[in-house]
């Protein structure tokens, strides 16, 4: 039992959706024995696809990775996990492009419509920044579970990311 009180927890979890987007793999610690802080740092996979009758189709994937301070609330082993993090990444866009070609001109006004013109991608880097309100079962050892929201932010900037509310779900071990 004294050993097991000077070691510090850490723990390795599966996210799905949350800070780590569709799926991630976390590493998370206590920063000293019993202690309610800690940290997590992961490695996240983002894929979302959207239509607009307007815009014709849009489709973002990429590598990201979640960086987040935790604080866990309780004495037994049910406890409220607390979480204040960034997720930095790098992402794929790829989108349609559209031209507008003169149709007619009639009357002092000139009338266009728009043609598609194929598809494009670029590369980019993008941030948000995140809270983590949740439910996490952290035995000493042994299986863990996770469950919450996970509300996103961001500071502006060109490579800032919009995001909203998330719910998350997580399975791992703590060793």
């Amino acid at each position: 039992m004294a050993q097991q009180s000077e070691n510090t927890q850490k723990s390795m979890y599966l996210e799905l959706f949350g800070a780590s987007n569709i799926v991630g793999v976390n590493y998370d610690s206590r920063l000293k024995p019993n202690s309610p802080w800690g940290y997590r740092v992961g490695l996240g996979y983002t894929y979302s696809k959207n239509y607009g009758l307007l815009s014709g189709s849009n489709s973002i994937r990429g590598v990201d990775v979640p960086i987040e301070a935790n604080y866990l609330l309780g004495k037994k082993r049910s406890k409220l996990e607390l979480g204040l993090g960034v997720n930095l990444g790098y992402y794929k866009e790829k989108y349609d492009k559209w031209d507008l070609k003169e149709v007619k001109k009639e009357d002092g006004f000139t009338y266009y419509e728009g043609v598609y013109a194929g598809e494009d991608s670029r590369s980019l880097w993008g941030y948000y920044c995140f809270g983590n309100i949740g439910y996490r079962y952290q035995p000493s050892h042994g299986f863990q579970f996770r469950a919450g929201i996970s509300p996103s932010f961001n500071l502006g900037g060109k490579h800032a990311v919009s995001k909203s509310v998330f719910p998350y779900i997580s399975f791992g071990y703590v060793f």
